[in-house]
């Protein structure tokens, strides 16, 4: 209730402010900020806070949301106390998208801090907030009654609508993002509502739409970040813990309500060091003929790393640049028999782009 009356309030503040605000504005997000699985850390992942130094020093970051598996499994009060010290330390107002660890206490996280699903709108953009723990990944019942009742109230006078939650609700078997691994498929039904009902209900409108999810990052087996966009519709999943691929994002809204991002890398001190999220971007731009189906195994890779394709024995073309532009290595290969060697190259983030005559095909590369 308490998530409710404040959802309220800054509906009212901000509504009332809508015709003449113009100010840009950020926030971040962050996901799986309890880090390293295994590890009870005191409050939020250490790389992480490490960087509050920085949030502070961008007086237009106005907010953050945590997107999920804020605290380790089993979570204790004490667990929460520590998070909650963090953010006062922070000196930002910071909400809660819950993640399954989370919700391994539902009734302690509900007695301190409410709903786990709600809404607010900030300058004229809105912002929901969901719970996929409820019914294993689907968005349904009461809650899906109330996000479409909100959205169908706002979305006429609103700008960007923003969605968060947790899980990476868009992975899907058989679809464009099978091949991306998140951190964990934990609760999920076989089947979800996610592609029949949640994102042709927002595809549907003439906002523009970003679905914000946190968990990734947190071991070796998942990619640490994700982009892709098509239509009205953005995606973009992040998260922390693994090591060298730890990251959150901050979104920046100008006065335009045009959106872009920041990927800040934790272990690092440069902060871009990954580069630009949109360059990650999955779905091919309109007029672009692309490799379809491309594998990279293994990823991260040390010495060597191999390729599948839906082609197979095809001469290919490879370059790999760093996140600064750079070419560091080019050749051509056999796929999908042979190695391509990468000892040569210091561990790092990497973009590796495939080509052949007018087709390509591009994947994030990590050596460690």
């Amino acid at each position: 209730m308490r998530a409710f009356l404040l959802a309220f309030l800054i509906l009212f503040v901000s509504a009332a402010g809508a015709q003449t605000d113009t100010i840009s504005y950020s926030f971040f997000i962050a996901g799986h900020t309890y880090g390293k699985p295994g590890v009870n850390n005191i409050g939020l992942h250490p790389p992480f806070k490490q960087k509050f130094g920085y949030i502070k020093s961008r007086s237009e970051i106005k907010f953050g949301v945590l997107t999920g598996d804020i605290v380790c499994p089993n979570p204790q009060a004490h667990d929460w106390d520590e998070v909650d010290a963090d953010i006062d330390s922070l000196g930002l107002p910071v909400y809660f998208a819950v993640g399954n660890h989370d919700m391994e206490n539902r009734p302690l996280y509900e007695s301190r801090y409410g709903d786990t699903y709600y809404y607010f709108i900030f300058h004229n953009d809105l912002f929901l907030i969901l719970d996929p723990n409820i019914d294993h990944w689907n968005i349904s019942g009461k809650q899906l009654e109330i996000m479409k009742d909100v959205v169908n109230e706002n979305y006429k006078t609103v700008d960007n609508i923003f969605v968060l939650f947790h899980q990476f609700l868009w992975w899907q078997k058989d679809n464009i993002y099978s091949e991306i691994k998140p951190n964990s498929f934990a609760g999920r039904a076989d089947a979800i509502n996610f592609w029949t009902e949640v994102e042709p209900f927002f595809h549907r409108l003439p906002n523009k739409v970003f679905f914000l999810a946190g968990d990734m990052g947190a071991a070796w087996w998942s990619n640490d970040f994700m982009y892709d966009s098509f239509d009205n519709i953005s995606f973009v999943c992040s998260g922390m813990g693994e090591g060298i691929g730890d990251n959150f994002v901050v979104l920046n809204v100008n006065a335009q309500k045009q959106v872009t991002y920041d990927l800040i890398c934790l272990n690092d001190t440069v902060l871009n060091c990954f580069g630009n999220l949109i360059d990650y971007m999955i779905s091919p731009l309109p007029g672009t003929n692309v490799l379809q189906n491309m594998i990279v195994y293994p990823n991260p890779a040390r010495d060597f790393f191999k390729l599948r394709l839906d082609y197979s024995y095809m001469f290919m073309n490879i370059a790999i640049y760093n996140t600064n532009g750079q070419v560091v290595l080019k050749k051509r290969t056999i796929i999908p028999d042979e190695p391509v060697n990468i000892s040569s190259l210091e561990k790092g983030v990497y973009i590796l782009i495939i080509s052949k005559d007018s087709f390509q095909n591009r994947a994030k590369l990590v050596i460690y």
